[in-house]
């Protein structure tokens, strides 16, 4: 109830300052694999001019498992993973005895793998409409609903293409016009995994994104909603460096005969073979150097990753840079460039946060904060009452809103 009586107060105010012109407008933009340090790496002039004419963190913290769906899916619902379910890009189900694989067309448009309610499914339920250009969930009634417009994802499509319907979307008449669009690109994560964080091709990566960026911000000068209109800009996790000298064989510490092993990597899950057997291998594999064991019930509570049904009985967190090798067919030269899934409290796997329009403040910098946060900010500008089953907190980030917006 306190925090509903704090999102009215500031609802009222910003229906106030918007009531007369109507309702703002949201452009939420994803940049996959951007790892916030790339904007001081690299040559970024398009992301500066953002920053400095509105809002930037020095980085945003994704949820665990730092990998793009549930990221994606937590900006979109303001849930931690072990809250909306959505796990990994790539998980079974014991109850649905299904996988879930991002590649499955069946399954990412299928509504029962989706917990939660993303903030497009909150729009349309309370009359606003919006529009999705390739984010995670939206290919799915997630939420009981999808937005007005949706497009189901083509890897291909020119990202010129997708800035141009994004115009066009804003162009619309009032009556059809979506009062937020969320907005997708796979670069710079496409170059990051190929050549690593560290290297010639992503920085050509992130300076061709940064072009996107300026075009966008060029475009949208234009638009009939621009002085309504509030930008943000975010990734879904960063990027680390990975060589196949770094890599862990569980075979060299344990016996996994008869156990399934989910996922490999930075992160991986082991389950079955019988509480006997589990318990000598948690034991065997805590010997083992550079990764974490957990039972499911000693996660650290900070990760946020514990509670739901589909995360297994042991999970395995390699150290920055290390790589689990598939148990039953280890090789190690598939690691090699870079990856991301590890410990959310590292820097090399946050985010980046930027944000600009009449909603924000201009040329403020502010620390770090978590990803489950975008849903309530989002809620806010748009004068919608939030879904009160979200992790976020529109007070963790309140300090970014224009003064008069507070």
């Amino acid at each position: 109830m306190k925090q509903f009586t704090r999102f009215l107060c500031f609802s009222l105010v910003v229906f106030g300052l918007f009531g007369q012109s109507g309702r703002p407008y949201v452009l939420l933009v994803s940049f996959d694999g951007f790892r916030a340090e790339y904007l001081d790496w690299y040559h970024t002039p398009n992301f500066d001019r953002l920053a400095q004419q509105g809002v930037k963190a020095e980085s945003m913290k994704p949820v665990f498992i730092t990998k793009t769906f549930p990221n994606h899916y937590s900006i979109a619902t303001g849930m931690y993973a072990d809250h909306h379910g959505l796990i990994a890009n790539t998980f079974y189900d014991a109850e649905f005895d299904a996988t879930y694989r991002i590649r499955d067309r069946s399954a990412v448009e299928d509504a029962r793998w989706y917990g939660g309610e993303p903030i497009w499914c909150t729009a349309e339920k309370q009359g606003v409409k919006t529009a999705s250009y390739f984010w995670v969930g939206s290919e799915s009634k997630a939420g009981g609903c999808q937005p007005s417009v949706w497009k189901r994802y083509d890897h291909d499509y020119p990202f010129e293409a997708r800035i141009d319907s994004v115009v066009a979307w804003f162009q619309k008449p009032p009556k059809t016009r979506p009062h937020l669009v969320l907005l997708y690109f796979h670069e710079p994560d496409a170059a990051g995994h190929v050549f690593g964080p560290n290297s010639d091709e992503t920085e050509t990566a992130v300076e061709n994104m940064d072009s996107v960026m300026g075009a966008i911000l060029d475009r949208v000068k234009n638009l009939p909603v621009y002085k309504q209109l509030n930008i943000i800009v975010v990734s879904d996790h960063g990027m680390a460096g990975i060589n196949p000298k770094r890599i862990i064989n569980l075979n060299d510490y344990t016996d996994l005969s008869g156990f399934t092993q989910e996922g490999t990597g930075p992160t991986s899950f082991l389950y079955g073979g019988g509480t006997n057997r589990l318990h000598q291998v948690y034991a065997d594999l805590k010997t083992a150097p550079h990764i974490s064991v957990y039972l499911k019930t000693e996660i650290p509570n900070r990760l946020y990753y514990k509670n739901h049904y589909r995360i297994k009985d042991l999970l395995l967190i390699a150290h920055e840079g290390w790589s689990i090798l598939n148990f039953k067919r280890p090789n190690p030269k598939r690691y090699a460039g870079g990856t991301h899934g590890y410990d959310n409290v590292l820097e090399s796997m946050h985010a980046i946060f930027l944000a600009d329009g009449p909603a924000f403040k201009n040329g403020y910098l502010r620390g770090t904060f978590e990803n489950v946060n975008i849903y309530p900010l989002i809620a806010n500008i748009l004068q919608l009452t939030p879904n009160t089953g979200i992790d976020g907190d529109l007070d963790n980030i309140a300090d970014i809103l224009s003064k008069n917006k507070q």
